[in-house]
């Protein structure tokens, strides 16, 4: 098929994306889709072009819900248009959407958080929890593996490191659950609103634990956004605004639950689909370090990001004008057979598996990218310990994908095991 029989946010190509990706390897690495304004890149070389390149291609750009690639029907009542605005207030650029030298300076507030060595010390307190949820299971024989395990345990890692009490766990995932629900996809007016509310109550639970912080502080996220002055390029050394702390926080609960959640989910689909692949990991469960390598290149979880270019530059042979809005197909350069061979194919072995770009590269590397791979590690050190035998439970429909542009995630996997 050509490029041209593709529709990028069709819900087809949404569910299997992966011969519309072989189509652009093939024909138009640099792709301008003229009805989304974007020029869409899909290999690993030039997409490793562009990330380490911030000067020239900017992430200073709206990366919010479906308006980055669709109209938002303005033809509403006046208390969506309330909720958009308020809630709008958490879109001020810090991680994912700032350039030097100001993404650095936020970056640097959660990047001891969630250092390498912090995160190696925290692989007892991740198994507890892992194991503490398969527990919940073990002897029903089936499970819906999202929602019971996969979703399950970066929430609880993610919460207690932004400072979420184990007693507010519940509320907070049901709010945080409910408020990720537009953020990449176009929806209709009452699921927005919907949506909205949810992400208002998170919005202000975060700003009362803010507080909280400021009175007694504690050794997480939001005491050090709550807490810190930061040298500010523009304004001198100053404490972060209400904007800037919704923003760093809701990004966290984002990159750190969903997409280390969709990862896990998957990675339990691919055994399923491939069980001589499961075999090798379970006759040599060293191999799972480099299997969550293979994971997130075969099935990366966030599929695009976006940027912007600051002049006129040519990528790829391709004349780009200034200001004009990229989309980066990190998924598509993760199934490039230029740097990956066979690259459709799940190998746990694979030798060059970690040169996946599922975490992005340059200065925008992914801040949580060492505690995913903790929890995805450990998380099928102890399911191939316990359980074998995977296969879909036939009294439920096949697992789909969510219909997202952004990100790559199961909506349910419902399946039967036996214990090992």
């Amino acid at each position: 098929m050509s490029v041209a029989d593709f529709n990028l946010i069709a819900p087809e190509t949404l569910e299997c994306p992966y011969p519309f990706y072989e189509a652009l390897h093939a024909e138009a690495p640099v792709h301008f889709v003229p009805e989304l304004g974007m020029a869409v890149v899909s290999t690993y070389e030039l997409l490793s072009e562009v990330v380490h390149d911030p000067i020239t291609y900017s992430s200073s750009i709206p990366t919010g819900p479906a308006d980055l690639v669709m109209q938002q029907d303005e033809n509403v009542d006046e208390e969506l248009k309330m909720l958009r605005e308020t809630t709008n207030r958490a879109s001020a650029p810090t991680l994912l959407a700032a350039d030097p030298p100001y993404h650095m300076r936020y970056r640097s507030l959660v990047n001891k958080a969630l250092s390498a060595r912090r995160v190696a010390s925290m692989e007892g307190y991740v198994r507890e929890i892992v194991t503490g949820l398969i527990d919940e299971f073990i002897d029903d024989g089936k499970v819906d593996f999202t929602k019971q395990f996969a979703d399950e345990v970066p929430m609880a890692v993610i919460a207690d490191q932004i400072g979420v009490p184990r007693k507010d766990l519940k509320d907070y995932k049901a709010r945080a659950d409910a408020a990720i629900g537009g953020i990449e996809r176009q929806i209709p007016p009452e699921e927005e609103r919907s949506i909205l509310k949810a992400g208002l109550e998170l919005q202000e639970y975060f700003l009362m634990r803010a507080q909280e912080a400021r009175e007694d502080p504690k050794d997480n996220i939001i005491t050090t956004l709550a807490t810190v002055e930061m040298d500010h390029p523009d304004d001198g050394k100053r404490p972060l605004n209400d904007a800037e702390i919704l923003s760093i926080l809701q990004q966290l609960q984002v990159a750190g639950k969903e997409t280390t959640a969709h990862c896990i989910g998957s990675t339990m689909l691919l055994f399923i689909e491939n069980p001589d692949e499961l075999t090798k990991v379970q006759d040599d469960p060293s191999l799972i370090t480099n299997m969550v390598e293979e994971t997130l290149r075969v099935e990366t979880p966030v599929r695009a990001l976006f940027r912007r270019t600051t002049k006129p530059v040519t990528l790829g042979g391709v004349d780009l004008p200034e200001g004009q809005l990229m989309m980066l197909i990190y998924a598509a350069a993760n199934r490039d057979e230029c740097q990956f061979a066979d690259a459709a194919q799940f190998d746990v072995g694979r030798e060059n598996a970690r040169e996946q770009m599922a975490f992005s590269a340059g200065p925008h590397y992914c801040v949580g990218a060492a505690l995913a791979r903790l929890e995805i590690r450990v998380a099928f050190e102890e399911v191939v310990k316990r359980m074998t035998n995977f296969r879909l439970d036939p009294d439920h429909p096949a697992p789909t994908h969510q219909p997202s542009y952004i990100l790559r995630g199961l909506n349910n996997l419902h399946i039967l095991f036996d214990k090992a």
